[in-house]
């Protein structure tokens, strides 16, 4: 970030009048249920937290609901030396011993059913680990009612339907860490014993008529997951369950349910946490303090450089996580971040933007903070916390569940809003949260307060933002990465390719259906027809197999794919003959690398021959994409691997013709040919073990398999050619729209 002089504000106080109400929590519009509560607190990072949750499950005596994107059975609730009980400190083996002691007692845990790219990062089966499943009052469900791409997203904790928590921490494993987020701290380790960076976030605890509430959100997620119907526990006094030693922040006050929720199925849509942004934003007087993992969203973009053009506009302070885990998103979540912060700089006539990534005393200079809270505060009047980021997905495709407080003008709620945002820049600056106060009080402005206390050991750092990133403006994030809404999969194809060309995938699907059905109907009539006499198939697998077992084999394979390329050869046998030749273990990578060889050999080509002469041989319906190629990029080519849109030797001789770099082509291959290879590979494996080891039984399996493949391709084709013909003709006019008078 470019700095600039900061302008006076001492002008205005932070301080609005009474009578100010900045937004106002309209349930079935800006929140799904405003509840009163006895107590709430505020829980800032993983170690409160966790310490909350055991404290408070140790009373329970009906039920406990975990909602969550992910749970962990072996991460530590508590770490270090001091335990106050002999319960045990895992989290699976604590709720298991729970059950074991309190007889009416039961744990409902409702798991998002992730996505394979998360296979890595999450625990693959919790209910096969020791001591975690088997109990008859135990329940562990996972929940994929969602629809396609997207994920259930909220972290959502209720015990007997009088404590709650929300916020962004799931009770998983790289999430515990203290507020001083010490570099090297040995307890922040994950089960398996690796570390992990230090982790902020931000929970909320809330009892009363608020948890009960949340309570029926649980099982509403737990019937719609499940087709079962849960009772309401009975309430108890918040004090029998609230942890000992914790102090509430505010009390006797009311709290907004505020959710995303994508429409799937017979259930509605819901996008109350981005109407409730939009509200607060647009009513903001002073100051506007966000932190969030991710910031993506534009539409959140847009109202916040509206309200930085405005000459007497807000303050906007972002207090972001420095980058993402991993080179894809690092070059996907991060390009579409640089994308909104362009666009809120060059809005902020009157440098009042900030954006900051907290950051703390490393071994050789400093390190980030993952910063993983989802939090918005406005001038001391409006909180909102949950596990809403600030992205497109969670204002309206994955499901989230939020908290919000409105003060409407009452001194100690407003005092304890403050009080929240001080604490959280005290963390983030390594300064007493009395200087923080002391300081906004003094010069009235936020920016101010930060510009003033940072730079010490522990600070917020500016200027480490990349806002000019190569390549943002071709990322699809409305489609593929970060979308607003459910994917139409019309839509998706519409992306690389014509409507008019569409009905041509259906059927080229179909056909890949059909020569499935003929290869089984061939192997059974080798096994108990005649025609096994002639040519046996073992005499076949065997020959072919012998490509397998030197080095000359696998050449001559490699080079029958740029060979094969070249003679716009069907690349699908060549991968069939592979997985074949080379076993399902082998056979997957070399067909990778020897479909990539040849793609590249291809590209070559296409490059060589340059935009007009490829037209000339691939003809004009691949202008559209080609242009498509040419805007999205390697997304564009992923997803046209991933369907069956054009022969293989066409996409690559078009893309060559593009201006994609070889990189971003050979990546895109390479992820959407992956899933389709390994598919076909345990297809093959399986087919191969039937022909070997025939029983009537394995071919009805396989054939039930063949069956829903040739179903799936049929229902495509036959929606692809409706959406064509439903479709206006190329040339016709564009349907005007009258206003009604």
């Amino acid at each position: 970030m470019i700095k600039e002089k900061l302008p006076d504000r001492r002008g205005g106080s932070l301080e609005p009048s009474v009578r100010h109400s900045l937004a106002v929590l309209e349930p079935g519009r800006n929140c799904w249920r405003r509840e009163a509560f006895e107590k709430a607190a505020f829980l800032i990072d993983g170690e409160a937290y966790f310490q909350a949750f055991r404290d408070a499950a140790l009373q329970a005596k009906q039920s406990i609901f975990i909602i969550g994107w992910d749970v962990d059975t072996q991460i530590e609730l508590v770490k270090g030396e001091d335990q106050s009980t002999d319960f045990p400190r895992r989290l699976g083996e604590f709720l298991v011993a729970l059950l074991r002691r309190k007889r009416k007692l039961r744990v409902y845990v409702l798991n998002w059913d992730f996505a394979m790219i998360y296979a890595w990062e999450r625990q693959w089966m919790p209910t096969a680990e020791p001591g975690w499943s088997g109990h008859r009052r135990f329940s562990y469900e996972v929940d994929g009612q969602h629809p396609l791409g997207a994920s259930h997203h909220q972290k959502v904790v209720v015990i007997d339907d009088t404590i709650a928590f929300v916020g962004g921490l799931d009770l998983s494993k790289s999430r515990w860490d203290t507020p001083a987020h010490v570099s090297q701290d040995p307890r922040r380790i994950n089960p398996d014993g690796t570390p992990y960076a230090p982790f902020h976030d931000v929970q909320m605890m809330v009892s009363g008529e608020a948890a009960a509430a949340l309570g029926d959100l649980a099982r509403g997620r737990w019937l719609n997951a499940t087709g079962r119907r849960l009772g309401r526990s009975d309430r108890r006094a918040a004090k029998e369950l609230w942890p000992p030693g914790l102090q509430s922040d505010i009390a006797d006050w009311e709290v907004g349910i505020l959710r995303t929720q994508p429409a799937y199925d017979a259930q509605s849509e819901a996008h109350e946490i981005q109407h409730a942004y939009l509200d607060a934003i647009k009513s903001a007087r002073h100051s506007i303090y966000i932190e969030s993992q991710y910031f993506t969203a534009h539409v959140i973009g847009r109202a916040l450089a509206a309200r930085l053009s405005e000459q007497n506009g807000p303050e906007v302070v972002l207090v972001l996580r420095h980058d993402c885990d991993g080179w894809l998103e690092r070059q996907t979540m991060d390009a579409l971040r640089a994308r909104v912060l362009n666009e809120m700089e060059m809005a902020d006539h009157y440098h009042r933007l900030r954006v900051y990534a907290p950051m703390v005393p490393g071994t050789e200079a400093r390190d980030y903070v993952v910063v993983h809270s989802k939090l918005l505060i406005v001038d001391e009047e409006f909180l909102c916390l949950g596990s809403a980021n600030v992205s497109n997905r969670s204002m309206g495709f994955d499901t989230e569940c939020n908290l919000a407080i409105a003060s409407d003008g009452r001194p100690e709620v407003r005092a304890a809003i403050a009080g929240l945002r001080n604490r959280l820049l005290s963390e983030h600056l390594g300064v007493a949260e009395s200087l923080v106060k002391e300081h906004i009080a003094s010069c009235g402005s936020l920016v101010g307060t930060i510009e003033a206390l940072r730079n010490g050991r522990r600070s917020l750092e500016d200027e480490c933002f990349d806002t000019g990133r190569e390549g943002a403006a071709l990322i699809p994030e409305n489609l593929l990465i970060d979308p607003e809404r459910p994917i139409a999969a019309d839509q998706l194809l519409d992306s690389v390719m014509h409507r008019r060309d569409q009905g041509r995938m259906g059927r080229r699907s179909l056909a890949v259906a059909s020569v499935l059905a003929a290869t089984l109907v061939l192997a059974a009539a080798w096994r108990w027809t005649p025609l096994g006499d002639l040519v046996t198939v073992e005499g076949i697998l065997e020959s072919v197999q012998s490509l397998g077992r030197g080095p000359l084999g696998w050449l001559t394979l490699l080079s029958g794919y740029i060979l094969g390329g070249l003679l716009v050869f069907p690349v699908t046998l060549l991968i069939v003959v592979t997985l074949v030749a080379f076993g399902p273990l082998v056979g997957p990578p070399t067909a990778l690398v020897g479909s990539l060889l040849s793609a590249m050999a291809i590209f070559g080509l296409g490059r060589l021959l340059g935009r007009y002469r490829v037209q000339r041989l691939a003809g004009r319906r691949m202008s559209h994409l080609a242009q498509r190629v040419a805007e999205r990029g390697m997304w564009a080519v992923l997803l046209v691997r991933l369907l069956p849109v054009a022969p293989f030797s066409t996409v690559n001789l078009v893309a060559g013709a593009t201006p994609i770099t070889l990189r971003d082509y050979v990546l895109g291959t390479a992820l959407g040919m992956t899933p389709g290879i390994v598919v076909m590979a345990m297809f093959i494996d399986r087919l191969e073990a039937v022909v070997r080891r025939p029983t009537p039984f394995a071919f009805v399996v396989l054939g039930l398999l063949i069956a829903g493949a040739w179903a799936c391709a049929w229902y495509l084709s036959q929606r692809l050619q409706q959406g064509r013909h439903d479709a206006p003709p190329p040339d016709a006019p564009t349907p005007t729209v009258t206003a009604c008078p």
